[in-house]
């Protein structure tokens, strides 16, 4: 969510949900630099919940947590051990500090993330098609390596100078010993008792609402936010709102209402995810 300038308007409370079976210590040696200390080849795009993020001569994106606090320094600490459990991957995004420190450096990639890419540029079926693959070969592979990435959705994939897509934003990702520090946003979650840890099953519910992403240019239910706009006044009410389009999602899928798939590429595979029939991403691609 940090790789260029698209950003949700997600439920705070989802994004901020922490477990506290979770809690890592924070190693003695961590010094955090804050941000009025960075050099001038830091150019800040966003300043997130948890982390200030910085473009470092154009190659690099820097993330650095807001605070020393815990609850800022999780989500760097985590997704610098799931980068180190998965390895380097041409279906992962590039981890280029390659240990756990005070901040987290990942490679830029400046066609941006798949919603941005998709908006701003005429995708063929020849591409659609290769990305939709792709996606599913990156989910395959972090599941795989015991990694439950745990906020999937088409913006977590960037898209690299060849055009293949990799999966990167692991902050919140459940990996072994430590469980997931927060969930999908409503259009990509499973319905269950978010106490437990999250699951493969749980990813896979949300890679069908990444996949419709994909084919569609929109996320499951968005027609129920309302019609995009830029008038501030009406993005205020949008986002006064979200509560009630996110129970109203949630009741949906509660009672297996899906958005229709019929006549979609790989429509069959999107609805397996939803409904439970395909279990995994491995499934899909046998």
């Amino acid at each position: 969510m940090f790789y260029g300038d698209h950003q949700d308007h997600e439920d705070e409370e989802r994004l901020k949900s922490v477990d506290s079976r979770s809690s890592e210590n924070i190693p003695p040696n961590v010094i955090i630099r804050r941000a009025s200390q960075c050099p001038d080849n830091h150019k800040l795009l966003i300043i997130g919940i948890f982390a200030e993020v910085y473009l470092v001569d154009n190659e690099i994106i820097r993330k650095i947590p807001r605070s020393q606090s815990e609850e800022d320094m999780q989500p760097i600490l985590r997704e610098a051990m799931v980068y180190d459990t998965l390895g380097p991957h041409p279906r992962i995004a590039e981890w280029l500090s390659k240990d756990i420190s005070n901040f987290i450096d990942i490679k830029y990639y400046p066609h941006g993330d798949l919603v941005n890419y998709c908006q701003k540029n005429l995708i063929q079926p020849e591409l659609r098609s290769k990305w939709y693959q792709q996606i599913l070969e990156s989910v395959e592979f972090i599941h795989s390596r015991g990694v439950i990435h745990s906020d999937l959705a088409l913006r977590q994939f960037f898209i690299d100078n060849n055009l293949n897509v990799r999966l990167g934003d692991f902050n919140a990702s459940q990996c072994s010993g430590h469980v997931a520090l927060g969930y999908e946003k409503a259009s990509h979650c499973l319905p269950r008792d978010y106490e437990l840890p999250n699951t493969e099953t749980s990813d896979v519910f949300a890679l069908g609402s990444t996949l419709y992403e994909l084919v569609t240019g929109n996320a499951p239910y968005s027609e129920l936010s309302g019609p995009k706009s830029d008038d501030p006044d009406i993005i205020k009410a949008q986002i006064r709102r979200q509560h009630e389009v996110d129970h109203e999602i949630e009741t949906r899928y509660k009672n297996r209402y899906f958005p229709d798939v019929s006549g979609l590429f790989g429509g069959e595979i999107i609805m397996g995810f939803w409904s439970g029939e395909i279990p995994s991403a491995r499934a899909a691609l046998d």
